[in-house]
């Protein structure tokens, strides 16, 4: 049998899509700049321009193409040539570009790797600043579960892998992986979708897996009121059936009857959050959460990111998934208190302090130390 040849994204769609239409048909974007193979065919003509960092790189074309190809990749490949050529430095990105390098300072970042520490809990940017009350929660409930449990506060730098600066994405998220490895660390366990598919796709060495597979093994599920919900299913793991089964039966086992939206799973609507798009695009952001507010109707929308949560509640609402384990009621009636800037910087910084004081023994420092960098 012949091995089938091997296409560089944008070559691939070029070649191989067929201009069906259906992810024309899904998508706000593609529906003004046109199909992907036409993109593909005016990108290698030369008649390319700044439209890839107008995408929200979601996949949902992947997700309902018959063929299976990938687009978005094909998207990620156009930026990653723009920032090649020296033309993807944005001035509209600065500030998410600021916020990953903050998450990765030696004022924010900190591991906690205790004696015969194996697993570690990555929180991620979004969950500490937004909900350290959940934060605090789930990890004091973790350690019970796990009691060499390692902690480590630090960024995934999913932007500069989104924004198409490969080389830095590399180097950076490299760095956290050997300090990870150098110390006989094995499993990465994480609450962020993002930070689940970069070390799903890149931590060479690790094993990667979502809390709420751990939670649910353990039992422990809070029992609530019988009621019915739908589950939003983030970009980041819309392809990881596991996480996307663990996440429904956590919540059948608490006791509430999930009803699936028309796009769910591998054809779940994008938040309007990813990939960036608003910066340049908020017109596209608002067609996706349109859709989402349209397509949940009246039902009460569980996700488990923080992101498309914090996205969603600025138009209907919507309870973490976390919230709804650690503080059912509050959660479902729409009163959990979700923090934003500048405050989520702040809660980051005292929480990193508060467990700097707690948790004693092993190996502790920020990303700086333990990468043998001087910390400025």
């Amino acid at each position: 049998m012949a091995q089938e040849k091997y296409l560089p994204p944008i070559a691939r769609i070029a070649e191989d899509c067929v201009n069906c239409g259906i992810c024309v048909q899904e998508c706000a974007f593609l529906e003004e700049k046109g199909s992907p193979k036409h993109l593909a065919e005016e990108w290698l003509a030369g008649r390319g321009g700044g439209f890839p960092f107008e995408c929200n790189l979601c996949g949902l074309c992947r997700g309902v193409c018959p063929d299976d190809l990938d687009p978005s990749a094909m998207i990620l490949a156009m930026r990653r040539e723009l920032v090649a050529r020296g033309e993807g430095d944005l001035r509209q990105h600065r500030t998410l570009r600021a916020y990953e390098k903050r998450g990765t300072s030696s004022l924010f970042s900190w591991f906690y790797l205790p004696e015969n520490c194996k697993t570690i809990f990555f929180p991620g940017c979004a969950l500490p600043g937004s909900r350290p009350h959940v934060f605090t929660s789930l990890f004091q409930l973790l350690q019970e579960l796990l009691p060499d449990l390692g902690l480590v506060f630090d960024c995934c730098t999913n932007p500069s892998h989104d924004l198409g600066n490969e080389a830095h994405f590399k180097k950076t998220f490299g760095e956290l992986c050997d300090i990870l490895l150098r110390h006989s660390v094995q499993k990465v366990l994480v609450a962020c979708p993002s930070c689940y598919r970069l070390f799903e796709e890149h931590g060479a060495g690790l094993r990667v897996g979502m809390i709420y597979e751990e939670l649910g093994q353990a039992g422990r599920i809070f029992r609530q009121e019988r009621r019915q919900v739908t589950v939003h299913d983030p970009c980041g793991v819309r392809f990881s059936g596991k996480v996307q089964d663990s996440v429904r039966e956590i919540l059948r086992q608490s006791g509430l009857e999930v009803r699936e939206m028309a796009h769910s799973r591998a054809t779940s609507f994008c938040c309007g959050e990813g990939g960036a798009a608003g910066f340049l695009r908020p017109d596209f952001s608002r067609v996706w959460t349109d859709k989402r507010v349209a397509e949940a109707s009246a039902m009460q929308v569980v996700s488990y990111c923080a992101g498309c949560t914090s996205s969603r509640d600025r138009r209907a609402g919507s309870a973490h998934l976390l919230e709804l384990l650690l503080n059912p009621e509050s959660a479902l009636e729409g009163g959990a208190k979700v923090s934003k800037a500048p405050f989520t910087y702040w809660n980051r910084y005292r929480l990193k302090k508060r467990l700097q004081r707690q948790l004693q023994g092993g190996v502790c420092g920020s990303r700086q130390e333990l990468s043998g960098k001087k910390v400025s």
